[in-house]
């Protein structure tokens, strides 16, 4: 057999152990050895073949660490990672980078929309953001992009629907066939016909008959799904001069005059008002003497104002504190007196905007006075005495500033 040298491969002839061989066995050994130098390429082949496809999966599986974590009505984990893969295709994530890892929290909020909060690792760099959509399909496909980006920023512009490796034609189109006319599925086609010899050379190569890429955002920005844009808290004053009618409060429906400035804090309104109400005769009953009433009050108001387009509309509520007074006629003796006014009351404000700053706004009150003091002239009878609970209505004059 000879010495073996160092690097060199040592041949074994089975004639040396097992001596002549008959020529039947012989022919079959020779073929034996035909058919195994014959499969040798093919099987060394398959061998780097499939360490290909490890070395694929590989980076398929290592490229990104999810955990992800979602109601059963959500897209799943698999879905997800799914979507990443088809981002980044096969080859993309074959740069000896770290796997980044990745944090995905989807919840739905009060308002019946979703939220997600994601946190991704890559090497020593830690990043969080929060995104809200409608749905939660929105949100899984916005993480995908996001992971997808931080990976390889050029991974936007793939995931887009490929050609079909039978046929060589895109999604809902048949090989051979005018992409513009609608075409039955069941219908046959030439197969000479508009063929793509590109495309049956390499099906997984991208075709003309490929959709182009959907917009995308540019390479490191942030991957949101399309919001609403929030309204910024509104904070303004306001100036209003209001004519009044109060039903009850005194003898006969009475008008006056009302004035109020306060403040806007988004849909909030905090005011502080004054009311006056001009004198009004009273008589003692079956007499021409009596005493003429009149009432002024400020209060505190609280509204919450609803808005859609140029109207606003919300409940309101308050306190007016005041003085009541009552100077006498008609007696031999002249008087006067006076008496506290406290009166909490419900109420609702609607306005309609003239512009950004001027706007008419109508308030209904319903006061209820909390002592109802009894103006009398002695010896003679009572003059006037509020109701327990009284209708007011104002409509005037707003200006918004700044």
């Amino acid at each position: 057999m000879g010495a073996k040298e160092p690097g060199a491969t040592v041949a074994l002839d089975p004639r040396d152990v097992m001596g002549p061989l008959d020529p039947r066995r012989r022919d079959f050994l020779a073929a034996t050895k035909a058919i195994l130098l014959l499969a040798a390429p093919a099987a060394l082949a398959f061998v780097a073949a499939a360490g290909d496809a490890r070395a694929d999966i590989a980076v398929s599986a290592g490229g990104v660490e999810l955990d992800w974590s979602a109601p059963g009505e959500c897209a799943d984990r698999g879905r997800v990672l799914a979507e990443i893969e088809q981002r980044l295709g096969r080859s993309s994530a074959a740069n000896g980078e770290p796997p980044l890892k990745a944090r995905a929290v989807v919840s739905r909020n009060e308002r019946g929309s979703w939220d997600l909060r994601l946190t991704t690792t890559l090497g020593e760099a830690t990043r969080s953001r929060e995104l809200h959509g409608e749905t939660c399909a929105e949100l899984a496909d916005a993480a995908a992009l996001i992971i997808a980006l931080a990976i390889d920023p050029d991974a936007s512009s793939r995931g887009t629907p490929r050609a079909d490796p039978d046929t060589g034609a895109g999604p809902g189109e048949l090989a051979g066939a005018d992409p513009g006319a609608g075409a039955d599925p069941g219908a046959g086609a030439d197969p000479g016909a508009g063929a793509h010899p590109e495309v049956d050379a390499a099906p997984d190569a991208p075709t003309a008959a490929e959709a182009p890429p959907a917009a995308s955002p540019p390479p490191g920005a942030s991957a949101a799904p399309a919001q609403r844009p929030s309204r910024p808290l509104e904070l303004r004053g306001t100036l209003r001069a209001s004519g009044v009618l109060d039903t009850a409060s005194l003898p006969a429906v009475a008008p006056g005059a009302g004035i109020a400035a306060g403040v806007l804090i988004g849909a909030v309104r905090v005011e502080l008002s004054g009311t006056y109400f001009g004198a009004q005769q009273a008589f003692v009953e079956r007499t021409t003497m009596g005493g003429d009433v009149q009432l002024t009050t400020g209060g505190l108001r609280l509204c919450y104002a609803m808005r859609y387009r140029a109207f606003e509309l919300g409940p309101c509520a308050g306190i007016e504190v005041g003085v009541m007074s009552a100077a006498s006629f008609g007696a031999a003796s002249p008087g006067s007196n006076r008496a506290l006014w406290v009166a909490p009351y419900p109420g609702a404000l609607a306005s309609f905007a003239l512009s950004d700053q001027i706007r008419v706004p109508l308030t209904i009150d319903v006061p209820f006075p909390v002592t109802r003091d009894r103006f009398v002239l002695v010896g003679i009878g009572a003059v006037h005495r509020s109701a327990a609970a009284t209708l007011r209505a104002s409509l005037g004059v707003e200006v918004r500033f700044p």
